[in-house]
């Protein structure tokens, strides 16, 4: 058994024999990775998943389990349409035990002009079909003791158990005949002079002549020995869960909600999920300086309430400059990366949970946990073609969005390596667009 702090996550029986080769491979168990082998499967390729611990052992566990289009970059719209598509039909395949729920997201406005910035939001998505509108706040949410108005307001969003999502996706992929490897880290992507030519794994190498890479906040690093740059960047992320609410506690607020420097869930279990959202804390690492000119104008903005430190993984990643195999040590050493959370952050949560909602004051925390969420220097994600390598396909830097955009990223992927023709229009999320200087930083909330 793989040593894990964080959520208990739904076990998946998986492969134990690393085949000698595969129409396609994916790296990385996460939400991306296990909905992109599901499409590739179901249509037929065969698909072979490897994932160095266990499915969703990290963010894809450990994120608010929120599936929203609400306040997206525009850019993300389409994409989040089809993924609300496919969560709806898994769901229905699924069941309850995937805790799938339309219970709506919304953002409050803490100021005028940030209401102006939901309103022309809610434009821009109503002209693109979906349904979005302002909303007041003391409807969505009658126990908040905050002056706040109105709210950015899907009504068809919703929440997902975070734990059970990707493994239930997992086992679909396996039923549809996916191999699905878990302790089996990918160490190395092999090319030759036609392109990708296999991946050297712990155990052995499997031959291929596609691979996704969706390894999360490992990407960059299998990129880098390959000679591909990708500016990514690991932020931490610290959620609690509480102790189950009464009915009188759950009638505080409905929806999945955000106060700015609060989010909040309803859980499947009566309990809640909250985390202190306007608090981000990223590690110093090599990365750190070798991207800063890319993420320096994210910094005045989008990341403008990222804290810098230095832990473990700056020591961990200044040691992948020294050895050659210092990287495939923490890989097997990281199965389950489980940083700490931040301690800072998880008592804002508490203080502020007790002061916007009085009638959750006291209310127990049960288990907090920390996880590494990768973002790029725009926000937005890569779900592209390496034009200098073909055959390798990116799908990374969701920068917290990929829990609920996730199925509809599978399915970009799935036709990116395959060919075939994709349902939206992926240009955005072109891997070269960090060379090209076309980045455009967007914030509506």
């Amino acid at each position: 058994m793989i040593p894990n702090r964080g959520p208990a996550v739904l076990g998946v029986t998986g492969a134990t024999d690393l085949p000698a080769a595969a129409d396609v491979v994916v790296i990385g168990g996460g939400v991306i990775g296990v909905t992109t082998a599901l499409e590739l499967a179901r249509a037929g390729h065969d698909v072979c998943l490897l994932e160095k611990g266990v499915i969703a052992g990290e963010q894809s566990s450990r994120n608010w389990g929120w599936v929203r289009q609400a306040g997206r970059d525009l850019r993300e719209l389409p994409l989040s349409k089809v993924a609300r598509s496919r969560w709806q039909a898994l769901a229905e395949e699924i069941g309850p035990e995937l805790g799938y729920v339309e219970c709506g997201i919304a953002y409050v406005a803490r100021s005028p002009e940030q209401a102006d910035r939901h309103r022309r939001w809610v434009a821009e998505a109503t002209r693109l079909g979906i349904r979005a509108e302002i909303a007041d706040v003391k409807t969505l949410a009658p126990g908040l003791n905050a002056d706040y108005a109105t709210a950015l307001y899907l009504p068809g969003d919703g929440r997902a158990e975070p734990q059970v999502a990707a493994p239930l996706f997992a086992r679909l992929a396996i039923a549809a005949g996916a191999t699905v490897l878990q302790g089996c880290a990918a160490y190395e992507i092999e090319r030759d002079a036609k392109g990708i030519s296999g991946v050297r794994t712990e155990r052995g190498r499997i031959a291929t002549k596609r691979v996704v890479l969706a390894g999360g906040i490992w990407t960059s690093a299998l990129l880098h020995r390959l000679g591909i740059s990708l500016p990514q960047l690991k932020v931490l992320s610290s959620v609690c869960r509480t102790e189950p609410l009464s009915p009188e506690q759950r009638r505080a607020f409905s929806s999945c909600l955000s106060l700015g420097d609060l989010a909040l869930r309803h859980r499947a279990d009566g309990g809640l999920v909250a985390a202190n959202s306007d608090t981000m804390v990223a590690e110093i690492v090599p990365d750190s300086l070798r991207y800063l000119r890319a993420f320096l104008p994210g910094l005045r903005s989008t990341f403008r309430g990222m804290k810098l430190r230095i832990g473990r993984g700056t020591l961990r990643e200044l040691g992948w400059l020294a050895s050659a195999g210092a990287l495939e040590r923490s890989l097997t050493r990281h199965r389950i990366l489980d940083p700490t959370p931040d301690a800072t952050a998880l008592a804002r949560v508490k203080d502020r949970l007790a002061d916007r909602f009085p009638a959750l004051a006291g209310l127990q925390r049960e288990q907090a946990w920390g996880g590494m969420i990768d973002v790029t220097p725009d926000a937005i994600p890569v779900i592209s073609e390496v034009p200098a390598l073909p055959g390798l396909i990116i799908g990374t830097g969701f920068s917290g969005h990929g829990f609920g955009i996730g199925p509809g990223a599978g399915v970009a992927l799935a036709a990116l390596a395959t060919g075939a023709e994709s349902e939206v229009d992926l240009a955005d999320f072109r891997f070269s667009r960090f060379k090209d200087g076309r980045l455009q930083l967007q914030s509506w909330l």
